[in-house]
Order: C-alpha cells, then structure tokens, then sequence
C-alpha cells in the first residue's frame, strides 16, 4: 500500500482516483510496516487465515497466547485478553462487571465511548455521570456513596472528539481516596503515548495505578482487535463469563501475529510517534493560522468543528475531488 494515498473507486462510473486520507486512524502507518504485514503472510503461510473457533473451543492459538502476554508487559498488568474489537471488549466487560460487583456503583465521564456508554447501560449497576474531566464533580459524587461500597470510574484517556487528556493522577487519586476501582479506555493513546508506547497513564507514571485498561489492536497498532489488561483474577473472570469473549470466533491467528509484530516494534521504536505528533502540531498551527475553528485540542487529535451536516458534507465533497 501506499497510504495515505489510497485508489478511490467511483462504482457509478467505474472509474479510479487516487485520493489522500485525512480522515484514517492508522496514525502510525503501521498497516503498511513491512515487520507486521510480514508477520502476517508468514503465519498465514504456516497457520491458514482463520481461528477456526472460539477462544474456549479451539480457537486459542499460540500466537494469541503471545500476544496477550505482549500486552500484559506493554502495561504492566499480569495478564490481558483479546476480543474481536475495543467495542466489544468495552462493552462485554463493562456490563460483566457490574454482574460480578454486587451493589456496585458506575462513574462514568460525560463524553465516554459509545462503546462503553453501551457496556454501563446494559449493566446491574447504579450510573452516576460526571462532567467530562471534571474532577470537583466526580468527587462530589464519589463522597455520596459508602466507603465499602463497590465504586468503578470508567473513562477515556485520550477522548477522541474533543481531543483533551484525562487528568490521571487526579482521577487515580480520588478513587484510591473512595476506594474505587478504575478502568481507563486508552485506544486512542497507546501506541502514541509513553516511553514504550504504552498509553498516557504510562507518559504520565500512574499506570500501576489504574486497574484495568482497555485498548485497541487497530489505530496506532495497524492491526484490529481489542484488549483489556488488568489483574490476573480479573482477566480470569472475563475470560470465563464475559459474552463477548466467550460466543464469538478468535481473531484470526495472522491477524493477532501482526499485531504482536506491532507492539514489539513500537515499544522498541520512538520514531513513529515522535514523527505524528511533530505532524499533527504543524498541522494545528496552520489550521489555526488559516482561521478555521478548532477545538482547543491537547492531544494528536485535531478537531475542526464545521456545526453544520450539510456543510460538512460540502467540505468533504470538495476536498474528495479538489485535485
């Protein structure tokens, strides 16, 4: 490939273009890394192309079994399991969770994951929600509830619309202060985010202290796929109850060999995300020099707020065939 230049096929008129991509989330090129699209064709080669079940039923193959371990160490966690996607692996825990955690209460920020939105509704527990980073809101309501009550605070590190960052040592402080659990999703911040690629809790130094962390084989991995990584206790108990984990086909085999390819590289390698957030500040500058109106972003995330559906859509025509 040669993204992010991808050939666009017009199916009207069966015709070909070659456009560029403003809109991938593959933000390290990682898709097209010659290690991880090598790890993929050669397990291919010695494995086939599917899992050939679920994860409980055949479908653990050695190289989820290495993968998992990978993403155990990337966070600092005992253990970690794969899902199909951070959707699913969001949702599934989530609602699991509050199955497991009698009388338990969720905190949810304002601005989470549709993902996870979806998890914590399906959910037993009580919902409380706080304004998005909002830290005198979350302990108000943490200070309602008992101290001996079950208590998770579920957010996002990198929010994905907004562009801000979570303050995590804040957040990891208050629930350590009212004896809640965290789960912090980091799909759009691992890979791109600490010494080794392991998020913004690992830039920040309180990763040992958030719980349970979800994230994504896709974006900066290249890959696709989903993960949580916490205690090996609790990896044991999604693996053996969580719907989502259970009542689905494995990730293919050559799919979770790239991924590991992936994750070794970057957590070797600076290079990549040195060059996209030097990439990705340029381009905030210009945006902002030029006049168009941009979210008060802190993060790699660029959002350029258009507040009208038809002239989004009128942008995203012409930049298609702008030439």
């Amino acid at each position: 490939g040669q993204f992010p230049i991808p050939p666009c096929h017009n199916a009207n008129t069966n015709s070909q273009m070659q456009v560029t991509g403003w809109c991938s989330n593959d933000y390290l090129s990682m898709a097209q890394h010659p290690k991880v699209v090598g790890a993929m064709v050669k397990t291919a080669q010695e494995t086939g192309t599917g899992a050939g079940g679920t994860r409980n039923i055949s479908g653990t193959n050695h190289n989820h079994v290495l993968l998992e371990r990978e993403l155990a160490d990337l966070h600092g966690k005992e253990a970690a399991l794969v899902f199909t996607s951070c959707y699913v692996a969001n949702e599934t825990t989530l609602t699991t969770m509050s199955k497991m955690l009698p009388d338990s209460i969720l905190y949810s920020d304002q601005f989470n994951h549709a993902s996870m939105i979806q998890g914590i509704r399906n959910g037993t527990w009580q919902k409380k929600i706080y304004r998005h980073n909002d830290l005198d809101h979350l302990e108000s309501l943490l200070k309602q509830a008992p101290i001996e009550q079950n208590k998770v605070v579920a957010f996002e590190s990198v929010n994905s619309m907004e562009g801000t960052i979570a303050p995590m040592a804040d957040i990891t402080y208050l629930a350590e202060k009212y004896n809640a659990l965290t789960f912090c999703d980091e799909v759009h911040a691992v890979g791109m985010y600490g010494k080794r690629g392991g998020g913004v809790g690992q830039r920040d130094g309180v990763e040992d202290r958030i719980d349970i962390i979800s994230g994504t084989l896709g974006k900066a991995f290249g890959v696709m796929g989903g993960y949580v990584a916490g205690s090996a206790a609790y990896i044991d108990a999604m693996r053996s109850v969580c719907p989502g984990f259970i009542f689905t086909t494995a990730i293919p085999p050559p799919v979770a060999s790239a991924a590991l390819a992936s994750i070794r590289h970057l957590k070797e390698s600076k290079e990549e995300r040195i060059q996209m957030h030097s990439n990705a500040k340029v381009l905030q500058a210009r945006l902002r020099q030029m006049g168009f109106p941009m979210l008060p972003t802190v993060s790699h995330v660029t959002p350029v707020l258009v507040g009208d559906a038809t002239k989004c859509k009128q942008v995203t025509d012409k930049l298609l065939t702008s030439t």
